[in-house]
C-alpha cells in the first residue's frame, strides 16, 4: 500500500528507483536461502552472485514502479485501484513463468497462511490470492491517500471484497472430496547432500532407503515415495541395480517410486522418477520437464558457456510432459522439485488425469534456511487450487502429506529421517481445473487500457488548460 501511494504520486524516473530498490531488498531478504547453495558452487563469490540475482529480480519491481507512475500521473484517482494491482499481476506472472521464471516471492503465496483466503485458490489459483491481496492494498491507499472518489471507490472496493471472500469460503465449504482409501508412506533418509553423491555411501543410502520402505509397510502402506534423486545412479542402464530396487519392491509386496537419474547415453542426462511395481518389475518413469536454469541446464548455452563458472552447470535435459505414472489403482501426477512451484503445469499435470500428486524433491541445498518451507508451501496452494492430494517427499524435509484442502495430515520437518503414513484418496475438479487464471489476466489488462485512457485525457485536458496545443 505505501508502494502503490509512492509510485502514483512520483515521476516515472523516481518511481523506477524507488520500485528497483524496493525489490531489490525484497529479493535480498527473500532468497537468502541461495546462498547456502552458492557458497559450494561459486564459494567466495556467493554474496555477488545473490547480489545480481537480487539486482535483476529487482526490474521487475522498477518496471510495475513505472507503470503505475505513468497511469496515475501524480494523483491516485479511482482507476488506480484496479490498474495498479493489474500491473502487479501481470508483471508477477511475466517474472513466474516460462523457462527462466523464479515462481517464489509471488505475493499471492501468502496465503498459505491466511486460513480465509487460501480456499480462493480453488477458484482462480495463486493469480487470484495475488490479485485479491494487491486489490485490497490498492483499495486502502486510496481511503487514505486518494482523491475524494477514490476514498469512497476503496471503500466500496473493500466491502466487494469480504463479501466475495466470504461467499468463496461458503462455497469452497461445499466442495467434498472422494474418502481416502489408500494408504502411502514417505521415506524421508536425510543423508546430507554432501553425502549423497559420494559413492562409498550409495550401498548404505540404498539400505536406509530400503529400512524406511520395510517401516512403512509395516504401518500399511501401499506406495511408498522416495524423494528426488534417492538413487544416485542410473538404474535403467544398469541390470543389476535395476534387480536390486525392483526385489525391494517385490519382498515388500508395495509400488516404490524413486527419484534416480536415467542416462540413455554418455551425453544425455535426465533427473526422473522410476515406477517399481510389487511384483519386482518397472511400470514406467516419469522425466523431469521443468528444469532449474543455471543449475540442470544452462541458457543460452552458445552465449554464456565461455564466462566463468558456467562450465560447472549441470546438461540435465527436459522431459516429455506432464506424464502420469501408475500404482495402486491410482493415476499420479508427477512434479520433480521445482516444478511443484509453477502453477500452469501442475494445473496441466491436473487435467491431463491425476488423481492425486507425487512432488519428490531435494531440498538440501538449501539447509536449515527458509528456503525448504517457502517450497514446501507451494504443495499447499497446489492440493487447494487443483483439489487433489499433495504426497511430498524430500530428501532432508519438508517431507508430508496434504489434503485437497490444504490441510497437512503427516509432516516430516527438515534435519529428521523416518516415515509418515497416511490414506490418500482422488481429488475434485475445481473451478481453476476447468477455467484456469487466463480470464483473470485479460481481466487486468482491461483495467489498465482503461487507466491508461483517462490517464490521457486527464493529462490533455491540463495541457489545454495551460493553453498547449
Amino acid at each position: 500500500m505505501p508502494l502503490f501511494l509512492l509510485w502514483s504520486k512520483s515521476s516515472w524516473k523516481q518511481a523506477f528507483w524507488y520500485g528497483w530498490f524496493a525489490g531489490f531488498v525484497l529479493y535480498m531478504m527473500l532468497f537468502s536461502w541461495m546462498t547456502h547453495s552458492l557458497r559450494d558452487f561459486i564459494g567466495g563469490w556467493w554474496l555477488l552472485g545473490l547480489v545480481l540475482m537480487s539486482a535483476v529480480e529487482g526490474l521487475n519491481v522498477a518496471i510495475m514502479a513505472v507503470a503505475s507512475s505513468l497511469c496515475c500521473r501524480g494523483e491516485f484517482r479511482t482507476s488506480a485501484i484496479f490498474a495498479l494491482p493489474a500491473i502487479w499481476l501481470l508483471a508477477e506472472t511475466w517474472r513466474t513463468r516460462g523457462a527462466l521464471g523464479v515462481p517464489f516471492g509471488a505475493l499471492g503465496a501468502t496465503a498459505v497462511h491466511l486460513s480465509w483466503l487460501l480456499p480462493l485458490a480453488a477458484f482462480g489459483g495463486i493469480s487470484l490470492l495475488t490479485a485479491i491481496l494487491a486489490l485490497g492494498n490498492a483499495a486502502l491507499a486510496g481511503i487514505i491517500g486518494g482523491t475524494p472518489n477514490a476514498r469512497r471507490a476503496g471503500a466500496i472496493v473493500l466491502a466487494a471484497l469480504v463479501v466475495l471472500i466470504a461467499v468463496a469460503d461458503v462455497s469452497y465449504a461445499k466442495m467434498t472430496p472422494p474418502a481416502a482409501t489408500l494408504r502411502v508412506g514417505i521415506a524421508q533418509g536425510n543423508v546430507a547432500q554432501n553425502d549423497k553423491w559420494s559413492p562409498a555411501v550409495f550401498a548404505r543410502t540404498l539400505a536406509v532407503y530400503g529400512d524406511l520402505t520395510r517401516k512403512a509397510t509395516a504401518r500399511g502402506a501401499k506406495v511408498v515415495i522416495w524423494p528426488e534423486t534417492a538413487v544416485t545412479s542410473w538404474p535403467l542402464q544398469n541390470p543389476m541395480l535395476l534387480a536390486t530396487l525392483e526385489g525391494v519392491a517385490k519382498k515388500s509386496k508395495i509400488w516404490i517410486l524413486t527419484g534416480m537419474i536415467d542416462r540413455p547415453s554418455a551425453t544425455e542426462y535426465y533427473n526422473a522418477m522410476l515406477d517399481l511395481t510389487p511384483i519386482g518389475s518397472t511400470a514406467g518413469v516419469y522425466r523431469k520437464r521443468m528444469l532449474v536454469p543455471f543449475a540442470e541446464y544452462l541458457p543460452f548455452e552458445s552465449l554464456l558457456n565461455s564466462f566463468p563458472l558456467m562450465g560447472e552447470v549441470s546438461r540435465f535435459r527436459p522431459g516429455p510432459g506432464p506424464h502420469l505414472l501408475p500404482a495402486a489403482g491410482f493415476w499420479w501426477g508427477m512434479l520433480i522439485c521445482y516444478e511443484s512451484a509453477f502453477a500452469p503445469y501442475a494445473r496441466a499435470t491436473a487435467n491431463a488425469g491425476a488423481d492425486a500428486f507425487i512432488i519428490a524433491t531435494d531440498d538440501a541445498w538449501f539447509g536449515g534456511t527458509s528456503g525448504p518451507q517457502q517450497h514446501a508451501d507451494f504443495a499447499v496452494l497446489e492440493a487447494v487450487s487443483t483439489g487433489r492430494w499433495i504426497v511430498r517427499g524430500a530428501d532432508t524435509g519438508i517431507s508430508m502429506i496434504v489434503t485437497p484442502k490444504g490441510r497437512v495430515v503427516a509432516l516430516l520437518p527438515v534435519g529428521a529421517q523416518g516415515v509418515i503414513v497416511s490414506d490418500v484418496g482422488r481429488g475434485f475438479v475445481t473451478p481453476y481445473d476447468r477455467f484456469g487464471s487466463a480470464w483473470l489476466l485479460a481481466l487486468a489488462a482491461l483495467a489498465i487500457l482503461a487507466a491508461v485512457a483517462r490517464s490521457r485525457a486527464i493529462a490533455t485536458g491540463w495541457r489545454s488548460r495551460r493553453g498547449a496545443p
